[in-house]
């Protein structure tokens, strides 16, 4: 994103010391682009706080970056751009030290006097301190549902260290698909409250030591549903996570429930959520059934794909090291 040279209202502007004088002044980072994005000005709160200057491409918005942060932001602003519509998008900026910070960064769109579009400016405040504390609420509420995960596990008597299994899954598998921050934190939610309405199991069928009848599982099957109702009642789950809930036993062929949604009808994290729920079933002993080897249920993952579960998510998650 080199800068553009051809003459239009936004050089004219920056051609105006006065004006560069105003932007430099400002007392937080700035900066401005043309109506194709293409970035003209920062200001020095912006050079002194990265150590870049103009002299890199883009005026180092990329290089500044953090790694994790660059695909989705980049993404955000292409839309914005595409749509000409205003953005708000949170990331971290490395300071010249190289530590990272997070920022919230707003565009807005800037008119001309016939109404057309022919700058863009952008304000980034520092939101470290709410990040933080954001976090640790996050991880506050993890603890209690990991908590709670634990307490499940305990009454169905055949599942322990199951939340423990799909949690590190599910973090590797988003992972690996490239989820941004708050997918991955929706995923992790969903993944401890996944089994949470079976709670309003009876005993009888949670409990009972062999296949169920037609009827039981029915019965069975209310738990998603159930559970969706319950982790929203919590009032702090999102809704992606909540449609994990609910969603996590759909097929990709249709056949599933409790909605019988196929193909992307489905949620993407539910049928993400899925595959790491089948394999770990799978490679778990049951009073029914014994524990699958890897090599059997890696076989079974494959022969699922494309009707139980979505091929692109059994491929990924078949290529992370030790599955």
């Amino acid at each position: 994103m080199s800068p553009d040279t051809s003459l239009d209202p936004l050089r004219e502007l920056h051609a105006n010391h006065v004006y560069l004088r105003l932007l430099d002044g400002m007392p937080v980072m700035l900066w401005t682009a043309d109506a194709a994005g293409v970035w003209q000005h920062v200001n020095r709160r912006w050079a002194a706080y990265t150590g870049l200057t103009g002299a890199s491409a883009g005026f180092g918005f990329e290089e500044a970056l953090h790694p994790d942060d660059l695909a989705p932001t980049v993404a955000c602003w292409k839309r914005a751009i595409a749509r000409g519509e205003d953005y708000r998008v949170e990331y971290r900026v490395r300071r010249h030290d190289g530590t990272y910070r997070w920022f919230l960064t707003q565009g807005v769109r800037v008119r001309g006097a016939q109404g057309q579009d022919f700058a863009w400016v952008g304000t980034c405040t520092d939101i470290e301190h709410q990040k933080r504390a954001e976090e640790e609420a996050l991880a506050t509420r993890e603890a209690a549902l990991r908590a709670l995960g634990l307490t499940l596990e305990a009454r169905d008597r055949e599942t322990q260290g199951h939340t423990d299994r799909v949690m590190t899954h599910a973090a590797r598998l988003g992972a690996a698909l490239g989820l941004g921050p708050e997918e991955r934190a929706a995923l992790r939610l969903g993944a401890y409250l996944h089994d949470l309405g079976k709670v309003a199991i009876p005993d009888r069928v949670l409990l009972k030591p062999g296949r169920l009848t037609p009827e039981e599982r029915r019965e069975m099957e209310v738990h998603s549903a159930e559970g969706e109702r319950l982790a929203g009642a919590l009032g702090f789950v999102p809704p992606a996570a909540l449609q994990l809930v609910r969603h996590h036993h759909e097929r990709w062929d249709g056949s599933g429930y409790p909605d019988g949604l196929a193909g992307e009808e489905i949620p993407p994290l539910a049928r993400i959520f899925a595959v790491i729920d089948v394999y770990d079933a799978l490679v778990s002993e049951r009073p029914y059934k014994r524990a699958w080897t890897r090599e059997e249920a890696r076989a079974e993952l494959r022969a699922q794909a494309g009707r139980q579960l979505d091929p692109r998510v059994v491929e990924a998650f078949l290529g992370l090291p030790g599955v």
